[in-house]
C-alpha cells in the first residue's frame, strides 16, 4: 500500500471513500473499508492544503496559490483558478459558488460553472485560515482573531464575532451556530444571528487546528496531538483521544459511526464507534 510521502493536511470522507490532500502535492482516494489507495491526483505544484468534494466535482487549494476543480468521475482537471497572492488555505462551494481564502488576507468567490472570479472580500487583517459557505452567508476565520460573516451576493461584511484572544485556525457553520477553534486553545460556539458566544470548550493545550460538529457534539483536533469530543450543549469533554497521532493533528471529521483524522505524522486514523465497538484503524 502506497501512502502519502509527507504531512496530510486535509480530508473528507463518505461511506465508500476517504479523500486526502498532502504536503507531497497529491490528492489520494482511499477505500474506507480496506484502506487501499484507489486513485492519486497530481496537478498542484506545492502542498495541497484544503479540499471539498460532492458527487460531481472536487475543489482543492494549494500553497501554489491556485484552486483546481476536478471531475469526480474522470479525475481530470476542469478549471484552474488563479488570483490569490499567497497560499490557498481553505475552500468551500455550493451549487453556484466556489469560495477560497488565503494567506493573502482575502476571500475570493468564483462561479462554479466556469471558474470566473465574481468578487473579492477584503476586511481581515491577517491570513484567512478557514471559511464555510452556507446559503447566502459565508463565515471566515482569520489569524487576526476575528470571525466575520459575509453576504455572498453583495460581498458586504454583516457581522464580526469578537472573543478569541489569539488567531483562529478553523471554523464550521450550520446556518444557526458557528463553532471556531483558535491558538488560544479554546473551542467556542457562537449564535450566528446575534454574534454572542454561547459556549466555551476548554481542555486542549495547543492550537485547535480542525473541528466538525453536529446537533449533539463537536469533534476537535489539535497541535497537542489529541482529538476531543465535546457536548455541544454543555461544553463537557466526553472523549479525549490522546495517543492516536504522534504529531500535530491537521484535520478531523466524523459521521454516525466513525471519526477520521489526518496528521503531520502522515497517518490517517479511523476510529470506529458503531455498535459500541471501539476499534482504531490506521492507513
Amino acid at each position: 500500500m502506497v501512502g502519502h510521502a509527507d504531512s496530510i493536511y486535509c480530508l473528507q470522507f463518505d461511506t465508500q471513500k476517504i479523500v486526502t490532500g498532502s504536503r507531497d502535492r497529491t490528492i489520494k482516494f482511499w477505500d474506507v473499508e480496506t484502506g487501499q489507495c484507489l486513485h492519486t491526483l497530481t496537478g498542484h505544484r506545492a502542498s495541497v492544503l484544503c479540499l471539498q468534494y460532492d458527487d460531481d466535482i472536487l475543489v482543492s487549494g494549494s500553497s501554489d496559490r491556485t484552486i483546481i476543480v476536478w471531475d469526480m468521475h474522470t479525475h481530470e482537471i476542469i478549471h484552474t483558478m488563479h488570483g490569490h497572492a499567497s497560499g490557498v488555505l481553505d475552500v468551500g462551494f455550493d451549487d453556484k459558488h466556489i469560495a477560497s481564502c488565503s494567506k493573502d488576507a482575502t476571500i475570493r468567490l468564483w462561479a462554479r460553472d466556469d471558474g470566473r472570479l465574481l468578487r473579492t472580500l477584503e476586511g481581515h487583517r491577517g491570513p484567512v485560515n478557514a471559511i464555510q459557505l452556507k446559503g447566502n452567508r459565508l463565515v471566515s476565520a482569520s489569524g487576526d482573531a476575528v470571525i466575520k460573516m459575509w453576504d455572498v451576493e453583495t460581498g458586504e461584511c454583516l457581522r464580526d464575532f469578537i472573543g478569541h484572544t489569539h488567531g483562529l485556525a478553523c471554523i464550521r457553520y450550520d446556518g444557526k451556530r458557528i463553532v471556531s477553534g483558535s491558538n488560544d486553545h479554546k473551542v467556542k460556539v457562537w449564535d450566528a444571528d446575534t454574534g454572542e458566544c454561547i459556549l466555551v470548550c476548554e481542555g486542549h493545550t495547543g492550537l485547535v487546528r480542525a473541528l466538525h460538529f453536529d446537533d449533539k457534539k463537536i469533534v476537535s483536533g489539535s497541535y497537542d496531538q489529541s482529538i476531543r469530543v465535546w457536548d455541544i450543549e454543555t461544553g463537557a469533554c466526553l472523549l479525549n483521544y490522546q495517543s492516536c497521532h504522534s504529531s500535530w493533528v491537521f484535520d478531523v471529521s466524523f459521521d454516525e459511526t466513525k471519526i477520521i483524522s489526518a496528521s503531520q505524522d502522515r497517518k490517517i486514523i479511523i476510529m470506529n464507534f458503531a455498535y459500541n465497538i471501539d476499534s482504531t484503524h490506521i492507513i
